[in-house]
Formats: structure tokens, C-alpha cells, sequence
């Protein structure tokens, strides 16, 4: 075997063993070890974060404040034009929570800004501990790393905004998603900082 096709087996060899890596990770390990399991913290120092960009995101977030998870639930991103639409339907019915636990940031165009975004209104609460932070269950492990490295002085827990997924139908779209996103994380470990 020539020194380039060793080279070659063992670059794929790497990306194909990585992959299953993050297969186990993503479906196991991080929901097992980091997702929200029941109330552990006390409400009156928990802020709810969601990072717009997916479905179900801003239904989770405000479900997770209606049921006492959090006081505060901060919507982070640059809405979409389905989100807007699913804004203006859900204020009117959660109006109460809009007009005194409903903060939004919407500037943030990445998991990046998101987390400088949210550090920057956590200033302006400090009374929050610990966070619970929603977002798409194939974002949740670049948006933990991000948001630990960036904002390392509170406690995260993660909720996925959908618990349990139907891939039928889908199965192609959710390899291209978890394929990309297992990409954006090896990309991510190499650059913060």
C-alpha cells in the first residue's frame, strides 16, 4: 500500500470511527448526561434561553416557563419568517408571560453571537444561576461547548425543543443535518477560544 492510500484509508477510517462517535454522543451520551431532566434548580434563578433557527424552539422555551422551570426566557436570534409568525400567534396566548418574563434579543445571526448575545443580557440579570438552554437536539452539543467556553460562570442544563423525533419521512434530512453539525463541532474545538 502506497503511503497516500495509507494516508487516505486512515483519514477516512478517522472521519467514519468519528462519526460514530458523535452518532453515540448525540442520541446517548448527551441526553443521559446534559439534558433537562426534572426541576432541580430553583426557579427564581433560572433563565430559559432559546436560540431561534428551528422548529418547536420558542414552544419549548415558553412550555418550560409556564411550568415554573425558569423565571425568565430569553429568545436569542434573528427570527425567521415562520418564527415572526409563531411569535405574533403565541403572545396572545401566553400575553401575562410576554409582558413581564419574555425578553428578546434579536440580533445574533449564529451559535457564536447567540452566546454573546445571552452573556450580555445575563449581565443585566444577575440574578440568574444557571440557564436551561433550547435549541434543535442536533445543535445542543456545538451550543453547550459555545455557551460553556463563552459564559463559563453558570450552570447549563439543555432541553431539546422536540423530545421525540420522527425521522420517518425524514431520515435523509437528519444525516445531513447531524453529518453537517458533526462538522460545525470538530470546526468549533479547533477555533474557540
Amino acid at each position: 500500500m502506497t503511503k497516500l492510500k495509507k494516508f487516505f484509508y486512515f483519514f477516512f477510517t478517522s472521519i467514519f470511527l468519528g462519526f460514530l462517535w458523535w452518532l453515540i454522543l448525540i442520541f446517548n451520551l448527551f441526553p443521559k448526561k446534559y439534558y433537562l431532566q426534572e426541576k432541580h434548580y430553583e426557579p427564581q434563578e433560572v433563565a430559559i434561553i432559546v436560540l431561534t433557527g428551528g422548529k418547536m424552539r420558542i414552544e419549548k422555551g415558553l412550555n418550560l416557563l409556564e411550568n415554573g422551570y425558569g423565571k425568565k426566557l430569553f429568545i436569542s436570534g434573528v427570527f425567521q419568517s415562520s418564527e415572526i409568525e409563531t411569535k405574533y400567534s403565541l403572545e396572545k396566548k401566553f400575553e401575562s408571560q410576554f409582558l413581564c418574563c419574555v425578553f428578546f434579543g434579536e440580533k445574533s445571526k449564529n451559535t457564536i453571537e447567540n452566546a454573546y448575545e445571552v452573556k450580555r443580557w445575563l449581565s443585566e440579570h444577575n440574578d440568574i444561576k444557571n440557564i436551561i438552554l433550547v435549541t434543535s437536539y442536533y445543535h445542543i452539543p456545538r451550543s453547550l461547548i459555545i455557551f460553556q467556553k463563552i459564559i463559563p460562570n453558570i450552570e447549563i442544563i439543555t432541553s431539546p425543543a422536540v423530545e421525540k423525533n420522527r425521522f420517518r419521512g425524514e431520515v435523509v434530512f437528519h444525516i445531513k443535518l447531524i453529518f453537517s453539525e458533526y462538522f460545525k463541532v470538530l470546526y468549533t474545538l479547533m477555533t474557540i477560544k
